[in-house]
């Protein structure tokens, strides 16, 4: 038997031009990375199990495009219109793009709206985000302004910017949900390649930020933090059976990371020292010290699409 996942993938933003010309949009990244793991995955995890076969529909988002709400799985009217394979999952991409400029920004609060419509009208489609995605995710669906506990925000880090590989401290509760995929992380550290500026904050009301250590996460249940880095407390989010986001890049590799980097560097002003910097922390293809865990954390993602979770 075959277990088809059918993954509508937003197009937030356009990759560097030269990773484009290389390897399509975002979503085409996604689509590599989301069915080698399957593969991987059906000849080891799945072996005796019904077979994962992904299929990938791009939106491009800036343009309006979006899906159709009648395809998505679980919708009244898909009885009166038939629906070939329905749309089992909604994956947001990365991007430039802050979600603090939200209110001058009207694609994007036509991106909340789909988001937070997908997600309290249809339960039976999972939502991932990236980068900008997992960013979006947050305000749309964790951050409320009616909590009277806490505070959720997304924010420029005051505390810089992380580019290239990082190493995620992840969370306990994280960690026992996919023991297939990322029980196997050395102390629960997860190396995976960044580029962003951005981090979600979600404190208790009254709680000082300062700019030497992040303040504990404050996250509604059942809403779990995944993971942590010194200067971004909340490394993405995980909401058992629904939603799973994740601030680094797993879909991306050294290439596309230094494609990223080199054609940044002018647009954001970068000295050459800070755009060595980056690219040493980046990695180099050719030198062992500079592989990530993005096989463990793909293997978590495919898990989650398939509803294998602990």
């Amino acid at each position: 038997m075959v277990h088809n996942i059918h993954i509508a993938v937003l197009d937030v933003d356009i990759p560097a031009r030269r990773l484009y010309e290389a390897r399509g949009l975002c979503s085409a990244h996604f689509r590599t990375i989301l069915r080698e793991t399957a593969t991987r995955l059906n000849e080891t995890f799945f072996a005796d199990k019904d077979q994962l076969e992904i299929k990938i529909t791009p939106y491009d988002i800036r343009g309006g495009h979006y899906p159709d709400l009648y395809k998505l799985r679980g919708d009244a009217t898909q009885n009166q219109i038939p629906v070939a394979s329905p749309i089992d999952a909604v994956l947001i991409t990365g991007g430039s793009p802050g979600v603090y400029e939200m209110d001058h920004s009207p694609w994007m609060q036509e991106l909340e709206k789909f988001v937070k419509t997908v997600y309290n009208q249809y339960p039976e489609v999972r939502i991932l985000g990236t980068c900008f995605g997992h960013q979006m995710i947050s305000h749309a669906l964790v951050r409320n302004p009616e909590d009277t506990v806490r505070d959720v925000w997304v924010e420029k880090c005051p505390l810089g910017r992380e580019v290239g590989i990082y190493t995620v401290q992840l969370e306990k509760a994280f960690l026992q949900s996919f023991p297939a995929a990322l029980g196997q992380l050395p102390e629960g550290k997860l190396r995976i390649q960044m580029f962003h500026g951005d981090r979600v904050m979600a404190v208790e009301k009254g709680t000082p930020v300062s700019l030497v250590e992040s303040p504990p996460v404050s996250l509604p249940a059942p809403w779990v933090n995944i993971g942590s880095t010194p200067i971004c407390p909340i490394q993405g989010l995980y909401h058992p059976g629904r939603v799973l986001s994740v601030q680094g890049h797993y879909e991306m590799d050294v290439f596309g990371m230094t494609k990223m980097c080199l054609e940044s560097a002018p647009v954001m002003g970068w000295k050459e020292s800070k755009l060595a910097l980056f690219l040493e922390q980046v990695g180099d293809d050719l030198n062992e010290g500079g592989q990530d865990d993005s096989k463990a954390f793909a293997s978590a993602v495919v898990c989650f699409l398939a509803g294998v979770e602990q």
